[in-house]
């Protein structure tokens, strides 16, 4: 069952970041473009916003049942009380402050785009998503071992 969960939050998280990826961008080229381009850009965000909220909640949903399934031999368990699971407090940390606001930003962007409230989408999220990133690739192939309990 882990793998199982393990591959659905990985599709989960690449196809969320791919989707904020290519949203971001599209908002900071929808914000240039010409008026007769307003309406298909705003489609397109859209569509793609919606295949992005469906692979944040595959995404979340699927690593908080691996945290809650950490331990299979003490059902008990969880990676949210296990020694050595800092790493694992941290990276939700970093997802709850530097990508899920993002997310939120841009689904703000989206409606006001398409209510036509159209402003320049600040670089700083691009920033703090792509350092969000590298801490939690860092923290995923690093962490276990950083944070490891001494004996």
């Amino acid at each position: 069952m882990y793998q199982w969960l393990l591959t659905a939050h990985l599709i989960g998280v690449f196809l969320w970041l791919g989707c904020l990826f290519a949203v971001y961008w599209l908002l900071r080229v929808h914000a240039q473009a010409p008026k007769n381009a307003h309406e298909k850009l705003t489609l397109m965000e859209r569509s793609l916003a919606l295949t992005m909220d469906l692979a944040a909640a595959l995404a979340i949903g699927a690593g908080l049942a691996m945290a809650f399934r950490h331990d299979g031999t003490h059902p008990t368990t969880t990676l949210f009380g296990a020694r050595g699971a800092g790493w694992f407090h941290v990276k939700l940390l970093v997802v709850v402050l530097g990508i899920l606001p993002v997310h939120g930003m841009v689904r703000g962007k989206i409606g006001k785009f398409g209510r036509g409230v159209i402003s320049n989408v600040p670089q700083w999220m691009w920033s703090l998503l792509l350092v969000a990133i590298c801490a939690i690739v860092l923290l995923v192939f690093r962490g276990p071992v950083m944070f490891a309990p001494s004996t």
